[in-house]
């Protein structure tokens, strides 16, 4: 059995001349979820000139005067104003240019009195409350690396720099087959032997949210000729990554591994030393990948944050950092040491002021119920127990850093 760390170097090596041709730019309004194709550098000066930071007047910054005479108005979006002499001021907003020549400061509203068009201040600052050329970012400084998720800050960022077409990275098509003849859709009743099917809905989730499209979904009675069927039903142009819930081990209704040497896939692992999720098998075939998960939800879960993700983001040139936190542990429970590394579903959370690592209940592979708040994943490994209260925890969080 290979190890984590030995079958995700196999999957790098395998995916490493896989990477996906880059897509069209796409508008800036429907690249919400998406991620960045390339470093974003700052084209100018951020802010692109000196501009007030707050309402209130703007002076010559060593001018003494005891009060000053209010001759100009400062609106945002105004050209240049000609140099303030001394012994007088102007009105400005924030956001607007300051005049030209300098140097300035801005006296907020506040600390004025304003009467007759005479300025006096009763609150003297030291601060300038100016906001100044390239303050934020220089021309040319990194902005956004390559790889980063486009959500609503950093897409108001590409607004800001006028950016109407994004390009981000490619979007992985994922075929996705489940199998199992106890599975019934989520909305119709089992009968006794019976079971919903939950994979399907966590696997197109997790895909959505992993930057990956699923362009076809189909559930497949437990055959090997149904199995094999169902992906020649499919254009093979048509997808990049097959997933198969389902047939990972060896028993007798187990057509994984089987149907994908049919397809004329090149089997690299079969299984693993982790703990949920040992029978896991990866295969290749040209530019294609393949994964057949075990069909226990939490091995599905478990496997895809450690390993699918990773090969998925291979196919579209997306490198995250994947760091694992070391964190107290709070609300542990009593787990069963095992040969094999261990990954628990974990919940990361706030106790007085300190990130703590809490591991969720988990009855077994197939309890969904420490799904539904897990954003981690706490490392257990081969042979120990979830660390009492207090005590450190390996432990990768499901969200970005």
């Amino acid at each position: 059995m290979l190890s984590l760390s030995a079958a995700l170097a196999l999957v790098a090596e395998k995916l490493a001349h896989a990477r996906l041709p880059l897509p069209p730019p796409i508008p800036l309004n429907e690249a919400a979820g998406r991620f960045l194709a390339h470093d974003l550098l700052a084209p100018e000066n951020l802010p692109a000139f000196d501009r007030s930071a707050m309402d209130g007047y703007v002076i010559r910054s060593d001018d003494p005067s005891p009060s000053f005479a209010i001759t100009q108005i400062l609106r945002p979006g105004q050209p240049p104003a000609p140099p303030i002499p001394p012994g007088n001021a102007a009105r400005i907003f924030t956001g607007a240019l300051l005049p030209l020549g300098g140097p300035y400061q801005v006296i907020p509203q506040e600390n004025t009195t304003a009467q007759d068009h005479l300025l006096r201040i009763h609150t003297p600052t030291d601060r300038p409350w100016i906001r100044f050329q390239g303050e934020d970012a220089k021309a040319g400084q990194l902005l956004l690396s390559r790889g980063t998720p486009l959500r609503a800050g950093e897409l108001s960022l590409l607004a800001s720099l006028g950016a109407t077409l994004v390009q981000t990275t490619p979007l992985p098509r994922v075929l996705h087959l489940t199998t199992g003849d106890e599975l019934v859709p989520p909305g119709q009743p089992p009968n006794p032997g019976q079971i919903r099917d939950s994979n399907s809905t966590l696997l197109h989730a997790l895909l959505h949210s992993g930057g990956a499209q699923r362009v076809h979904h189909t559930h497949v009675p437990d055959s090997l000729e149904a199995l094999v069927h169902a992906v020649h039903a499919q254009p093979a142009d048509a997808w990049d990554a097959l997933l198969l819930s389902g047939g990972a081990s060896v028993g007798d209704y187990d057509f994984g591994a089987r149907a994908l040497r049919s397809l004329g896939f090149t089997l690299h692992f079969e299984r693993l030393n982790l703990r949920p999720g040992k029978p896991l098998i990866f295969a290749t075939r040209n530019h294609q990948l393949a994964f057949v998960l075990p069909g226990n939800p939490v091995s599905h879960f478990v496997t895809y944050h450690l390993v699918i993700q990773r090969a998925l983001d291979a196919l579209a040139g997306v490198e995250r950092g994947w760091q694992t936190l070391q964190l107290p542990v709070t609300h542990s429970y009593p787990l069963k040491p095992d040969a094999r590394e261990t990954w628990c579903p974990a919940r990361i959370l706030a106790c007085s002021g300190t990130l703590h690592v809490a591991p969720l209940p988990w009855q077994s592979s197939g309890d969904v119920s420490g799904l539904a708040r897990a954003n981690a994943l706490l490392k257990v490994a081969p042979g120990e127990r979830i660390p009492e209260d207090g005590f450190p925890a390996e432990c990768l969080p499901l969200f970005d850093l």
